[in-house]
């Protein structure tokens, strides 16, 4: 499946046209603060990055460049600005989901909505998976509440698990969330 679409949203699969969108999000600190990739300082690093999500490099990647919808009626812009990223990026050892958005965006509902719209298709594009899992910082409580909204129920916590490049060379705890197939 290419395309998703909400009544607020369209999720289209993650391209090399992007990429302008793609490092506008990633070269932005208060975007990347809860990841381990860290911010982007070049567009050549975002495009590096980027390279490991396009389904021509990894087709286990289910991964989704997240639009607003003009409206429900108006055909796809080509010109539309990416709000977000959402997707899984690997299937083994387990299907792990992630997502990214501006903080221009942040606040108005659009990580839950384009998590929720792509955790169903997931489930039809890939009808032998029984389980997503999604991992957060213990501090980030945004996230936590966005994957508790699209049926993620926390399984357990990570200690000193993963180094956040924003919050230094410490190892931090991550909490572990999963979401079963209906």
């Amino acid at each position: 499946m290419d395309q998703i679409e909400t009544s607020r949203l369209r999720l289209s699969r993650l391209t090399e046209q992007n990429l302008g969108d793609f490092h506008a999000i990633w070269s932005t600190p208060e975007a990347t603060r809860w990841s381990t990739r860290g911010c982007r300082k070049t567009i050549e690093e975002s495009k590096e990055q980027m390279k490991g999500l396009l389904v021509d490099n990894n087709p286990d990647g289910e991964n989704y460049a997240v639009f607003v919808r003009a409206d429900e009626t108006s055909p796809p812009s080509s010109d539309a600005q990416m709000i977000g990223i959402v997707g899984v990026f690997r299937l083994e050892p387990v299907v792990e989901l992630g997502y990214t958005f501006h903080p221009s965006f942040w606040g108005k509902g659009y990580a839950t909505e384009s998590v929720a719209a792509f955790v169903a298709q997931f489930w039809e594009l890939r009808p032998t998976i029984r389980t997503i899992t999604a991992k957060t910082d213990t501090e980030n409580h945004e996230s936590m509440r966005v994957l508790a909204k699209c049926g993620f129920r926390e399984v357990g916590r990570e200690e000193a698990s993963v180094v956040l490049p924003a919050f230094g060379e410490g190892k931090r705890d991550s909490v572990v969330f999963e979401v079963t197939a209906p």
